[in-house]
């Protein structure tokens, strides 16, 4: 075998003591020690898979390296220099347990499969095999044996050039040697792929083109086309009816969204003999669909974030599941979808993967605050505008402030206009200031919109800011949410949450005075803000506004940390950010009117029913009523998104269900206990409220379900009512007998969930 420092080194022969020696060294152990940690901070959540494929592809490179297949005559790895081995390498990749596999499925049969050596990958989440090559056979052909013995039919065929190599690894990973054999003289000559393993290749090929006709497409693979097409940004209308020459393109663009990772190469045939049935008949097609598969798919190769996202959503339909009880009763907030809106994604790119939900929720205020003029119909016919306010509550050092740094960049066109507008009026304040008391003072410029405010505002301030903000909005963001106690209405603090009802209604709000010079008007209260605060401060201050309707106007998020976890670590906005996100600010700017589309209203819909089911089945007020502006909220999300965006897309649907969840789980975990106390005046529960359909058995009767009313302490235990609506909402039947049954449908649900 040949031995180099690198991949890019020179090559020479390796001895067993250099093996050994390079399997010892401090910069194996180290490198590998430090992909192992980054795996793990995979599995914690702490690091995305694709950044860890990235840090082990460099990492990687710093090892030494061994080329099993051959050495070569120049000291390069090329080919036409390989002086062949005898030996090859064979990859079992992507294997929970390496180790596992190794002792129940080859270390008995080392010496029938003629290998060598054996060794977990530095992924440590694979397993090489270095075998010899079957007389007669060459590189292909004896991958293709080995695969048949282990029965792996979905082998790295790539692993058959005589120039790769093999990467080095730690004496600890090591699972088998035979040093005689390894080391063994072995005279071989260069083969190519013989003409036999040609011919049952063109047969395998005939059979498949012969066959796929008889392979029907299930719907899973025809939504994964649809998937793969809409991801190439193309549309299925017409896609059948443009000619060979769009036919070929259309389809290389699926190709190479990775539809080929997904199904089978007659499973892909099958498919297009229903999307396009023209083209499937062509030989073009069939041409290219072999090429791809043979030449330019590596089905053991990690996949990428999108695909995998494509794959989770055609096999649990994860994008259009129904909302659960679980997902806003549950220990743990809802997960952030995997697909992002692209405003969002690039927001969030910056921060953390633990930060990324309340990011999430915490830039909609920003966003907001630069639309002026814009008004959305709502589908009970009233008109809203982009009101937002979003409080972060999570435990003390949690990181609250990530909400500010994303938030930063949104507002900097604003705050530029700010700072040029704060200086003139202070240079008007000094000009008034500098004339005597007899003399006629400068009016006040009426142009002098500044946005962004700080908590410390008196009465009259707020309302002379609002009327020079001529219909923008104020902007605030508050590391401690009691600071908005500074502002007091009339001398008194406290009104602050009457305020927030106006502000998220974008009710009139101001004052009347009699002196010349005190402020006197009655401007439309538009204000957004971010603020955060802990657990405990947050309940305390919320606590007197939970029955009036001013907690349902409000957004939560949280942030779920863990002791022990590493220091996250934030990104940077830079100019380079800055240039990418001015498309989509410019567009919040330049949009004005009503806007509104029939995707939005059916959203509306859509949403509506998901809170509906979950409070029905929780038989919850609290729900219930929180739910109703949840709803509008997460609808504005999508608005203010499809302007920024500038179309509507179905990843904007997901991520504003996802929002509501989030939301809706925060307030209930939050806020759930003490609600019920405000509104029933009933005792503080220990636990949030609880599907009571899925406490009973799928056939019970009606002292089952009164029962259930009796343990849960509802004010009626007579469920006679509850039955009627689970019955009308196609929950449960009821039979002659009077047992009532889960219907399939609601059975069906909870199994998808």
């Amino acid at each position: 075998m040949g031995f180099a420092q690198n991949v890019k080194s020179s090559v020479t022969t390796c001895t067993m003591n250099q093996l050994y020696a390079a399997m010892d060294a401090t910069i194996t152990n180290d490198v590998c020690a430090e992909i192992s940690d980054a795996l793990e901070q995979v599995k914690r959540g702490e690091m995305s898979r694709e950044d860890f494929e990235t840090f082990k592809r460099d990492k990687k490179k710093e090892l030494m390296v061994l080329t099993p297949h051959a050495t070569f005559t120049d000291g390069q790895r090329q080919n036409k220099s390989a002086v062949p081995s005898g030996l090859s390498m064979y990859d079992v990749d992507h294997i929970p347990d390496p180790r596992g596999y190794f002792q129940t499925l080859v270390k008995d049969r080392c010496g029938e499969l003629g290998i060598v050596m054996a060794h977990v990958t530095p992924s440590t989440e694979g397993l090489r095999l270095i075998f010899e090559v079957p007389e007669g056979m060459s590189l292909a052909e004896a991958q293709q044996w080995m695969s048949e013995q282990l029965g792996d039919a979905s082998y790295d065929g790539s692993v058959k050039d005589y120039a790769r190599c093999s990467f080095i690894v730690p004496r600890a990973y090591l699972l088998y040697i035979d040093e005689e054999e390894l080391c063994k003289e072995r005279k071989v000559e260069k083969l190519e792929q013989s003409e036999n393993f040609e011919k049952s290749e063109n047969i395998k090929k005939s059979e498949t083109s012969e066959n796929f006709e008889k392979i029907s497409a299930s719907d899973r693979n025809l939504r994964l086309f649809d998937l793969c097409l809409a991801e190439a940004g193309l549309k299925l209308e017409e896609i059948d009816q443009m000619g060979v020459y769009n036919w070929h393109n259309t389809l290389v663009a699926i190709l190479s969204v990775g539809i080929c990772r997904l199904m089978t190469q007659d499973e892909l045939k099958a498919v297009l003999s229903v999307k396009m049935p023209n083209y499937a008949k062509e030989q073009d097609c069939q041409r290219l669909v072999s090429d791809f598969y043979k030449d330019y798919t590596k089905m053991n190769a990690p996949m990428s974030l999108r695909l995998r996202a494509i794959y989770a959503e055609s096999v649990t339909g994860e994008k259009d599941k129904a909302l659960t009880t679980e997902d806003v009763l549950g220990d743990v907030p809802p997960q952030l979808p995997r697909r992002l809106p692209k405003l969002v994604k690039l927001l969030l790119s910056k921060e953390p993967d633990v930060y990324k939900p309340a990011c999430a929720m915490g830039i909609f205020p920003a966003l907001g605050a630069h639309l002026v003029d814009v008004h959305f119909p709502y589908a009970d016919h009233t008109m809203h505008e982009a009101t937002f306010m979003t409080n972060c509550m999570a435990p003390m050092s949690s990181g609250k402030s990530c909400v500010n740094r994303v938030c930063e960049p949104i507002m900097a066109d604003i705050k530029a206009r700010d700072d040029e507008n704060r200086k003139r009026e202070d240079e008007w304040k000094e000009e008034c200031r500098s004339m005597g008391a007899n003399k006629q003072k400068p009016k006040r410029p009426d142009d002098l919109i500044i946005q962004i405010m700080s908590s410390d505002l008196t009465n009259a301030a707020l309302v002379q800011k609002l009327q020079d903000a001529h219909g923008h909005f104020l902007y605030t963001q508050l590391d401690e949410v009691e600071l908005f106690d500074q502002l007091k209405v009339n001398g008194k603090s406290g009104q602050i949450g009457k305020i927030f009802r106006l502000a998220y209604d974008c009710g009139y709000y101001g004052q009347e005075r009699v002196g010349i010079q005190s402020v006197t008007g009655r401007p439309q209260m538009r204000w957004n803000w971010n603020a955060s605060c802990t657990i405990q401060r947050g309940q305390h201050f919320f606590r007197s506004m939970m029955a009036d309707g001013t907690l349902s106007r409000l957004s939560f998020s949280t942030i779920v940390t863990y002791r022990g976890m590493l220091m996250p670590i934030h990104g940077i906005y830079d100019e380079k950010f800055g240039e990418v996100l001015k498309p989509y600010i410019d567009r919040l700017n330049a949009a004005q009117g009503i806007v509104d589309l029939p995707q939005a209203q059916r959203l509306i819909q859509k949403l509506d029913k998901e809170a509906k089911d979950t409070a029905w089945l929780c038989d919850d007020e609290v729900y219930e009523k929180l739910s109703y502006r949840a709803v509008v909220s997460a609808w504005l999300r999508a608005m203010v998104l499809y302007i920024a965006e500038g179309k509507w897309s179905k990843d904007i649907e997901n991520f504003v269900l996802w929002t509501m969840r989030y939301d809706m789980w925060c307030k209930m975990h939050f806020f759930g206990d003490q609600m019920h106390l405000q509104m029933a005046g009933e005792e503080v529960r220990t636990r949030g409220p609880k599907n009571m359909l899925d406490q009973l058995k799928d056939a019970f009767t009606h002292e089952d379900a009164q029962a259930i009313r009796i343990r849960e302490r509802k004010k009626k235990s007579n469920p006679t009512q509850m039955l009627c609506t689970w019955i009308d909402r196609g929950y449960i039947t009821r039979d002659e007998n009077g047992v009532y049954h889960k219907t399939p449908t609601y059975l069906k649900r909870k199994k998808v969930a």
